[in-house]
């Protein structure tokens, strides 16, 4: 009786699991941060489909390339663009990668926004980490002391921040896949953990 169970359960879930997507698209545009938010692309494609690439910003222009055409963009027109999985944005006239991002409600971008810069070039495994309460707000070099004064008010915030060594504050979370910063302060403000893509 088990076994014809367990054989009846995995034909009812396995067409489920057909249906989902296997993966989000790797590369393209964000015109608005509404399109971010909600992981919206512009000429969508992934990782190593012939005829689409991005070519890096030049000139503070990017240029999505695919079979029959080529875009241009301005990236002070746009919100940012998703190479290779990765997020960017471009801010206080320089790109910066989009770590991870909590908003406090699903109706509000403030809460805390958590950015890095490569350091000596593109290709350096070392960065300078920014943030910011918003995703207008003036990116703040990212120390203890700043955090602190950012979110003084934050009581909840604070003493969580304050059980963790702040040499792995960004470290990556085996729950979410994200930074500790951000799962801090989601905990703290006891919201569920935000999902990675």
């Amino acid at each position: 009786m088990k076994i014809w169970f367990a054989i009846g359960v995995i034909w009812w879930v396995v067409p489920l699991y057909a249906q989902l997507p296997t993966s989000l698209p790797t590369n393209g545009v964000y015109l608005t941060l509404d399109d971010y938010l909600h992981h919206r692309l512009t000429h969508p494609f992934m990782n190593k489909t012939k005829g689409f690439h991005v070519r890096l910003p030049k000139m503070n222009r990017l240029k999505l390339v695919t079979p029959d055409s080529t875009y241009t963009y301005k990236l002070t027109e746009i919100f940012g663009y998703r190479e290779e999985g990765y997020d960017w944005c471009y801010r206080e006239h320089q790109l910066v990668e989009i770590v991870s991002y909590y908003a406090l409600s699903p109706s509000s971008t403030d809460g805390l926004w958590l950015y890095r810069r490569h350091d000596w070039g593109e290709g350096s495994t070392n960065f300078t980490y920014f943030f910011s309460k918003n995703h207008l707000d003036t990116l703040v070099w990212l120390s203890q002391k700043k955090i602190k004064e950012a979110y003084k008010n934050d009581f909840d915030f604070l003493n969580l921040l304050q059980k963790v060594r702040w040499k792995r504050i960004l470290d990556t979370s085996t729950t979410t896949h994200k930074p500790l910063l951000i799962d801090i302060y989601a905990t703290a403000h006891q919201k569920p953990l935000p999902d990675s893509y």
